[in-house]
């Protein structure tokens, strides 16, 4: 009985291994291949609603949480930090804008008052903003109000609302 040679052996078990990792590269490919059938923009699967907290005007009214967060420095500080940690940077881009609104302008879509900026962070808002009802106390909520509101008062110096741009 005749052996085969060591190197014919050993050209065997690299040819079958080598096969073995072509099939399982073979069928990852085709597996990381998009199905031709399947929409490239898919529609949510969530019921979309026009949804707006309380459905109604602005807040008038004042509160004493507001106006206390709202001149208090510390209180400020501390929401700039929550703004920063709860990502909020991420849609207004640091006060200016980006997917989320503005915040350093004077043009505010549900009211410019603290009390309504922190029902907008509470609640939420259609088209993005998220409710941050349950994930911030309200001492944090009005925290972050006071940061936001206090990007849009003018700084001592700058041109106010009515002397036009120079």
């Amino acid at each position: 009985m005749k052996r085969f040679p060591s190197y014919l052996s050993s050209m065997l078990l690299f040819a079958v291994l080598a096969g073995i990792l072509l099939a399982g590269y073979e069928s990852r490919a085709a597996d990381d291949k998009p199905a031709s059938k399947q929409p490239t923009n898919p529609e949510p699967q969530v019921s979309l609603v026009p949804l707006a907290p309380g459905g109604g005007e602005p807040i008038a009214q004042t509160s004493a949480e507001g106006r206390k967060a709202e001149n208090d420095p510390a209180a400020i500080e501390k929401g700039k930090a929550l703004f920063s940690a709860m990502n909020c940077v991420g849609c207004h881009a640091n006060g200016g804008g980006g997917m989320g609104p503005p915040l350093m302008d004077k043009i505010w879509i549900y009211g410019g008052s603290i009390e309504n900026i922190a029902a907008s962070i509470r609640e939420g808002r259609p088209n993005g903003m998220p409710s941050f009802r349950g994930f911030l106390p309200d001492e944090q909520v009005w925290e972050v109000a006071a940061f936001v509101r206090s990007l849009s008062v003018p700084v001592a110096g700058s041109p106010s609302d009515t002397e036009p741009a120079k």
